[in-house]
């Protein structure tokens, strides 16, 4: 079996949950690095890995083939476009850039320097996500006439990490845990023919947008997605209708238990 040889672009918790423990466990990838600036953490837990001092070290590493950019929103249309230029392969955290205009421009590079450009949307593969998706597709409910996806938190203080508390490019809870539920939805559903979106800031203090309720419309389907930071009783994150019944289901994801 052919190997990858993948490095990070950061090891911070988006690296030490959400990606090493994948790329560790899968036998077609081989974790050899990650760019780390302060800290140097990753070889604690693989003692193996390089520790790379800047970006322009791990680039000009002839045996990465595939680089994951799990840094800041703001800062992936730069950094994808460095991995491209540097003839490596690149996976994007989402939101895969600020703007279409830039997704438009490393689709067009990748193409240009004939590599593989993807985001990383994991919570398609929630065991809730899949699970609504096999209700669906096999037709259990019948036709579905409405669905809600919600992804609510409790967190009514500014949290401490700036970039996502500052009004950047790439900030909020729109471009934060907007993305998940957008994927879901269109995945499962496809493209609306309309949608409507109600954006806010709930929390004191905050200067970037912490509430969102958005609708999606379809010919013989609404959809809603909504997310919060201040929602202290949780309620069910899949709710479907359909002329059969209906489907309700917590978030039921562990993975950063």
């Amino acid at each position: 079996m052919r190997i990858i040889k993948t490095a990070l672009l950061s090891y911070g918790m988006s690296g030490k949950i959400f990606h090493a423990p994948f790329i560790a466990a899968h036998p077609g990838f081989k974790l050899c690095g990650a760019w780390e600036r302060s800290n140097k953490n990753i070889q604690q837990n693989y003692p193996d890995a390089t520790s790379y001092a800047t970006l322009e070290a791990l680039l000009a590493d002839e045996t990465i083939e595939l680089v994951i950019v799990n840094t800041p929103n703001d800062s992936h249309y730069e950094y994808a476009t460095k991995v491209l230029q540097a003839g490596k392969h690149v996976v994007v955290e989402k939101a895969f850039t600020t703007s279409v205009a830039q997704g438009e421009a490393l689709k067009a590079l990748a193409q240009k320097q004939d590599k593989m450009i993807s985001v990383y949307q994991n919570r398609r593969f929630d065991s809730d996500c899949r699970t609504v998706q096999r209700v669906i597709a096999d037709k259990l409910l019948g036709d579905i006439v409405e669905a809600e996806f919600h992804y609510d938190r409790f967190k009514p203080l500014v949290g401490p990490k700036l970039h996502k508390e500052m009004p950047n490019p790439g900030a909020g809870l729109l471009m934060d845990l907007g993305p998940h539920l957008i994927d879901e939805a269109l995945h499962i559903f496809g493209m609306p023919n309309a949608l409507f979106a109600d954006i806010c800031i709930t929390r004191p203090n905050s200067k970037v947008d912490d509430w969102f309720d958005m609708r999606l419309y379809y010919p013989s389907l609404s959809v809603r997605l909504k997310a919060g930071n201040i929602v202290r009783e949780a309620i069910p994150a899949n709710v479907i209708h359909g002329m059969k019944g209906s489907f309700i289901k917590t978030r039921g994801d562990v993975q950063e238990a």
